[in-house]
């Protein structure tokens, strides 16, 4: 009888698979190292590609303005906080449109980029000068919102506004935006808009001076409206006979008359 004992096949069946792991592991690392050398590639590559010639902003020439009226075209790139020559790729244009709001007298500013040919768009909305104004001792002018923007940010062959406006030490003018409007609208042509006292708006009208005590927007309509009705008055009266209007209850103004000097000699006698 011939007895037959089965063969193991553990040892080889370890041997193989520790050798398949081997190569598992391999790929992985050729996998990996693969991997590192495209990104790295690319990443120069991108690199090398923004630092051509043809995708950097060498000049202020390459840069577009639109939008602009009383601002040239140079003030405006001049404000710009861009170095040159600059990657158009590192231009950050929502920084760029912040910093000139921050910089030049302008409300909305939008950049776009164009990558070829490179080149950057700004549009602007300027802040319109309508009144003249003087902070810290130095001459400027208001916007319609109460914005105040020193003279020389604007060129100086400007025309400057007729209104002159002197405002409160150290505070912008409560309601500023809506008493401009009112007093653009008025039928009673007015000059100067002092609004240093907040208990007297004071304001020099082709009537003279008005006095308005505190301004309310409700009662400032009625003001006015009571003002123009007085031209046939203040016709009649030599503006010199009168030294204001008082109008702070339109339903009752009162005309400050000048007070005549005395005759000194008639004192005298007396």
């Amino acid at each position: 009888m011939t007895i037959e004992f089965p063969i193991s096949t553990g040892g080889a069946d370890y041997v193989a698979r520790r050798n398949q792991l081997r190569k598992q592991r391999r790929f992985r690392i050729f996998q990996r190292i693969w991997q590192l050398t495209f990104i790295t590639g690319l990443t120069g590559g991108m690199l090398w590609v923004a630092m051509l010639p043809e995708w950097q902003l060498r000049s202020a020439n390459q840069i577009e303005i639109e939008g602009n009226n009383l601002l040239s075209k140079e003030i405006i790139k001049k404000a710009l906080p861009i170095q040159y020559p600059q990657s158009i790729f590192q231009i950050e244009p929502q920084a760029i449109a912040t910093q000139l709001e921050a910089s030049a007298p302008v409300y909305k500013v939008l950049v776009s980029r164009t990558i070829f040919p490179s080149k950057l768009t700004i549009q602007v909305q300027e802040r319109l000068p309508i009144a003249n104004s003087i902070r810290k001792g130095q001459q400027g002018f208001l916007d319609a919102e109460g914005i105040w923007m020193p003279s020389k940010a604007y060129p100086s062959n400007i025309t400057k506004p007729n209104l002159v406006v002197l405002e409160p030490t150290n505070r912008a003018i409560a309601q500023w935006s809506t008493l401009y409007r009112q007093v653009s609208q008025s039928q009673v042509k007015i000059s100067q808009v002092d609004a240093r006292d907040e208990s007297n708006l004071i304001l020099t009208t082709e009537l003279g001076l008005v006095y308005f005590g505190t301004y309310k927007q409700s009662l400032f309509s009625t003001q006015l409206e009571t003002l123009d009705r007085m031209r046939a008055l203040t016709d009649k009266l030599k503006l010199k006979s009168f030294n204001h209007i008082d109008i702070s209850e339109p339903s009752n103004p009162i005309l400050e008359m000048n007070t005549p000097l005395k005759d000194k000699s008639s004192e005298t006698k007396s």
